[in-house]
């Protein structure tokens, strides 16, 4: 077990008592305290629930004990968005997914945004989920996922660590799903920040990927920030254009310059946006999807930026949620 979490049992025991938990239709919910921030997360999907500072939300909460809307705050493996039509090609096998957005026809978000994590560490300020991936028709591989969260003084970072225990190559990605959320009821009066060069198309309402273009001279330009106003964003961006820690981020902020963040590493080379424009009022435009992803849209189809995780082999990602105040 990582450095950081409890080996004995007396230690496990003085965690139970520091880390609050309850059971709910996600499952197990852990709070977690440290640096003024408050967050809870549920097992099923490795979820965040909800995220503070100083009692002020940085990421669109739900309510636990009820259904988890759109994804909110799951983790993405193993892969991100889609894959079109649930159909890909690996060193010669023709694989098939279950398809699982059936309105658009693909595969969706990966296998494990359903799938109850095991609780392997906990204390006040920390926590760590494990499950496994386990070989099937459509993803005959063997991956183990351990999802480790930490309360810093920056935020709540996130280290999603991937280990191949079968015996083929697997592909292999990762994602993750929060929406982030400023001062205000919706996405319309946030400024938002995004240091990306480039930007993926996509073709009709399956939203199938096409080429990759520059963002310069369109609309979907925020490498200066801009309010989102009524623009709608759902797209896969790249060319990022990491900060003098060698990182990259993106934000959003309100008129007085609070807002939320996400900063992250070169493990995730793409980044989707969305607006979250849904029917549901309370769902509407009530936060902007910020997901680091280690391939684009459609990866597993064209093979782009798809990990090859070979047996015995990890890969590890990492980001950052945290919050942005004036200056």
């Amino acid at each position: 077990m990582p450095d950081g979490f409890p080996a004995q049992q007396k230690d496990n025991e003085m965690d139970r008592q520091a880390m609050p938990q309850q059971d709910t239709a996600n499952g197990t919910v852990l709070t977690l305290r440290a640096h003024g921030f408050t967050a809870q997360l549920a097992t099923v999907g490795a979820t965040l629930v909800s995220l503070d500072y100083g009692g002020r939300p940085l990421v669109r909460a739900f309510d636990p004990h009820g259904a988890r809307p759109v994804f909110s705050g799951a983790i993405l493996a193993p892969w991100p968005n889609r894959v079109i039509d649930g159909a890909y090609h690996w060193e010669g096998q023709e694989l098939q997914l279950p398809i699982t957005e059936p309105e658009r026809g693909h595969a969706l978000h990966g296998m494990v945004a359903d799938t109850a994590f095991e609780i392997t560490g906990r204390r006040g300020s920390s926590a760590q989920l494990r499950t496994v991936i386990v070989p099937n028709p459509g993803y005959p591989y063997e991956v183990q996922l351990v999802i480790d969260y930490r309360l810093e003084a920056g935020g709540l970072r996130t280290i999603a660590t991937a280990t191949n225990l079968g015996q083929g190559t697997a592909p292999f990605a990762w994602g993750s799903h929060a929406y982030l959320v400023a001062p205000g009821k919706k996405a319309d009066e946030w400024t938002f920040t995004l240091p990306a060069g480039k930007v993926q198309l996509t073709d009709g309402a399956r939203l199938l990927p096409k080429e990759v273009v520059e963002v310069s001279g369109t609309e979907l330009d925020f490498r200066t920030p801009k309010p989102i106003g009524d623009l709608f964003i759902d797209h896969a961006y790249t060319g990022l254009a990491a900060g003098a820690d060698g990182l990259f981020s993106a934000s959003i902020t309100d008129t007085k310059g609070l807002g939320s963040q996400i900063t992250w590493d070169e493990a995730c080379p793409w980044v989707q946006i969305h607006t979250a424009d849904r029917d549901d009022p309370a769902l509407d435009r009530t936060g902007l999807a910020i997901e680091p992803m280690t391939c684009p849209p459609g990866g597993f189809n064209s093979g782009q930026d798809v990990i090859a995780l070979a047996p015995g082999a990890s890969h590890e990602a990492s980001w950052l949620i945290g919050p942005v105040q004036p200056r």
